[in-house]
């Protein structure tokens, strides 16, 4: 007889709950097609809980369950660990490796981004474009559950390089010979600009601030997208977007 774990304080089910509420190298994850594409990008799911009453459900769905490491738990269980209203009844914990830097191609420059819902868009929207190497420069974690849960899955076939200031980043932008093209009200008109001859990286800045003085000082080219009525400027997920589609594009 399979054994069933139904108390929230099973060591297992206390070092999951901490595995959620701290990323270090283990992420965990709650929606059933996020653990899909973790399992389609090759990540290595450590685990997963699974709700006893959803079990044949869930292995008639994905038949990759039969080749993981599966605990039945009791609903209790998966409604402790999960943050979602309605939890679906698969919990699991997968394992991030350190990425390795060894190939950076063009790039998406984040700036002291602190929203996870910007993140989370911003990483979906460079993952429908060939931007595979994200930045991320003092801002919010990727490995946060709401820009996981945000990301839909997306969030596995990036590259994250993190840097901890501005100073440390342009070090390494002129190391790998970047140009930065920075988005500010004050440039030339986004559709009227080439595309770099070289590697080059897309600066976004912080919501409320902007780009640093620093970064403005050691870019290339400041690009805006042109506004109608008088709108100022734009969302840094939807500008982002629009960016990426745009170079990508040309």
């Amino acid at each position: 007889m399979e054994e069933i774990i139904s108390s929230v304080k099973n060591e297992l089910v206390v070092k999951t709950k901490k595995i959620r509420d701290d990323f270090d190298g283990k992420l965990f994850l709650d929606n059933p097609k996020t653990i899909l594409e973790a399992y389609l990008s090759n990540l290595q799911i450590e685990y997963v809980l699974l709700d006893k009453s959803k079990k044949q459900e869930f292995y008639n769905t994905f038949q990759f369950l039969n080749k993981t490491k599966v605990i039945l738990v009791s609903s209790n269980v998966i409604s402790f660990l999960s943050e979602t209203k309605t939890p679906q009844g698969i919990v699991a914990v997968v394992k991030i490796e350190k990425e390795n830097s060894d190939y950076f191609g063009n790039c998406l420059v984040l700036e002291n981004l602190q929203d996870p819902g910007n993140l989370g868009t911003i990483i979906r929207s460079a993952r429908g474009t060939n931007f595979r190497d994200i930045v991320l420069i003092n801002c919010v974690s990727p490995y946060n559950q709401k820009v996981v849960r945000s990301t839909m899955g997306s969030l596995f076939f990036e590259r994250f390089h993190f840097f901890k200031s501005t100073d440390e980043f342009l070090i390494f932008a002129k190391k790998m010979n970047l140009t930065l093209l920075v988005a500010d009200m004050g440039g030339e008109n986004l559709f009227k600009v080439s595309k770099p001859t070289k590697k080059f990286g897309i600066v976004i800045g912080n919501e409320g601030n902007g780009v640093s003085n620093l970064m403005l000082k050691n870019c290339e080219k400041l690009v805006s997208i042109p506004m109608k009525n008088n709108l100022e400027s734009l969302n840094a997920g939807v500008a982002s977007a629009i960016l990426m589609y745009y170079f990508d594009n040309i």
